[in-house]
This record gives C-alpha cells, structure tokens and sequence, in this order.
C-alpha cells in the first residue's frame, strides 16, 4: 500500500471489501464499522454509496490499483446511471503488472499492452482482435486474469487460444514472465519462453508477461531495452 492509502483508511469509519482483501489490512482498521460479506462490485457500490449519503467516510478496499480492472469503473458507473453526486477520491494503488514487473526485472522497458482474458467483462471476440493487433505491433503484452472465474476460462481454453494467437507474431522463444501472488505470502516468479509457458501451473492469481522480439533475458531477469538512439537520452 502506498502512505496514502494507509492515511485514507485512517480517515474513514467504514470499510468495505472483499474479506480477502479485509484479511490484508486487519492492522489499520480496528476500531472500524467493517463490511466484509461476499458481494458483486455493484452490490458494494450500492452500500458505499448509501452509507456515504448518511454522512459517513467510507472507503471500499481492493487489491492493486482500484482503478484497474477494479471497482473504480463500477462505483463511477453506478453515480452516472443514478444522477447522484458526491465526494469521491480515488487513492492509486500498486497495479500488479508494476508488482510483477519489478520481481521480473525490467519486461516493461518499452511500449507494451494490458489486456484481460477474464470471462466476466469482454466478449472473446474483442479480445482476440486485441491480441492480434498488440502482437501484431510488437507491443510487450501483459495478461490479467489468464484464469477467470467461469469454467470456460477455469479450463484454460481461453489461454491456449491467446498463446496461438501470439505465437503467430512471435518467436516461440520470446521471454515470458510468470509471477503469481505478487508481493503475497505465496509469491512464484519465474520465467519460460511462449512455446512452454502452458506446461507451467498458472491460476486465478497469476499475470504473465510475454516480451516483444527485443524481449531477453539476464541472470534470470527479462530485459526489454529500452532503445534511445544515439547521442539522445543517455
């Protein structure tokens, strides 16, 4: 967590979020009004929202940044839809690319594209179209949620197709990163190449980062040059 977020969870009397989440952060927020029942993002919204209008502090918690594929989208969503105004601040988090990034070394070195396989969001055709065109102009490419939570990403249909698919643009031998549970107490780093990367157990907590054709590795880290031209930058 950053100071900021610490001092935001001072500040606030109610706190809402997943109990995984809650489990991380028992140490701020004693003494608080803690919501921790399993509910949709929208459902937590709803309750943000309604105790916010009472007049209270309220801060709902995430993992990573909260506005990355995160509750951010769906708390401004549901003020927009309601016509409804009130004091909100988004506190910026560690994105786990950044986690994973730097466990990896340097992969991020150069331009490079986020895209989620999650079932729950995107239909499976725009992602493809996003897959091929960031292989197809050489961008690093970070996957989240290689593992969603339907059974037909679970299975790993749709990480075989996306594996395919970026194999058409890349050499099989690309870098690829694999960190699961970054910075947890369960935290993997390691690194394999695109033609091996599915013999490797990659769950619901992993993010892979596939390298660009400048993608190498060092002493175990991958490095993505970052690449000034002569006489500019150094």
């Amino acid at each position: 967590m950053t100071p900021r977020a610490v001092c935001a969870l001072t500040d606030v009397s109610v706190i809402i979020g997943h109990k995984a989440c809650i489990s991380l952060i028992t140490g701020f927020i004693r003494g608080k009004d803690i919501i921790a029942e399993d509910m949709t993002p929208v459902e937590r919204t709803k309750i943000a929202v309604e105790r916010a209008l009472t007049g209270e502090d309220v801060a709902i918690v995430t993992t990573g940044d909260p506005g990355i594929y995160a509750i951010a989208s769906t708390f401004f969503s549901y003020l927009s839809k309601k016509k409804l105004r009130i004091p909100v601040e988004v506190v910026p988090g560690v994105p786990v690319v950044n986690a994973a990034a730097a466990l990896l070394g340097s992969p991020l070195g150069a331009d490079f594209a986020a895209i989620s396989l999650t079932d729950m969001a995107t239909p499976w055709a725009n992602i493809k179209k996003r897959l091929e065109s960031a292989a197809g102009g050489g961008f690093v490419i970070v996957l989240y949620n290689p593992k969603g939570k339907a059974s037909f990403t679970r299975e790993g249909r749709r990480l075989k197709e996306a594996i395919t698919i970026l194999l058409k643009y890349n050499k099989p031998s690309t870098p690829v990163g694999i960190v699961t549970d970054a910075t947890g107490e369960k935290e993997k780093v390691q690194v394999t190449t695109l033609r091996e990367v599915l013999h490797y157990n990659i769950s619901t907590q992993t993010i892979l980062i596939i390298g660009n054709a400048g993608t190498r590795v060092f002493d175990g880290r991958m490095i993505t040059p970052r690449a000034y031209r002569a006489g500019v930058g150094y």
